[in-house]
């Protein structure tokens, strides 16, 4: 009788904290209860279908709560996720309103770098992907990232045998 006179008042005291949160506040800790729920998940068998619906909980969120300060991290990861998914100009527009929405963000150079890879790799345009990884340098010369576009740029539409070739001609020297 004690126990269960014990859980109801518990029941009560977390209900009555529930019903005080904003709106803001309860989405939050629904995406981390499904950000769990992912990372459980993913070691063998991720569940395509929480991956999924992480993805389009971050993008709600940043929907329903534009002014909130993790806005750019939660647009990230839902761009991660939509490549994880092959969900190719899902992943491109969340890159893209990180970068342009939020240019003073950490996550600015990171999408700006994202969306030239997949310019390059996936939509396999060559022409846009130079121009965005120009635009990187540009604007990003010394972040730790440069390194990877300056590489991108320089081997860009090149197939694997000419790469190769390149290589194998650098070792010989």
């Amino acid at each position: 009788m004690k126990n269960r006179t014990l859980l109801i008042v518990a029941t009560g005291i977390i209900s009555m904290l529930v019903a005080c949160m904003s709106p803001e506040q309860k989405s939050l800790e629904r995406l981390k209860k499904m950000e769990i729920a992912v990372s459980k998940d993913t070691a063998k068998n991720p569940d395509k279908a929480k991956i999924h619906d992480l993805m389009m909980g971050y993008k709600n969120f940043a929907d329903s709560f534009p002014k909130n300060d993790s806005i750019p991290e939660y647009l990230f990861r839902a761009g991660k996720l939509a490549s994880g998914l092959n969900y190719t100009m899902d992943a491109l527009h969340c890159y893209k309103q990180v970068y342009e929405k939020f240019p003073t963000s950490k996550r600015a150079p990171f999408s700006l770098f994202m969306i030239g890879f997949i310019y390059e790799n996936q939509i396999r345009h060559p022409e846009l992907a130079k121009k965005t990884y120009e635009e990187f340098m540009a604007k990003f010369p010394t972040h730790e990232l440069a390194k990877d576009v300056k590489f991108s740029l320089d081997h860009l539409g090149k197939s694997d045998e000419e790469l190769i070739k390149e290589f194998e001609a650098k070792q010989k020297i």
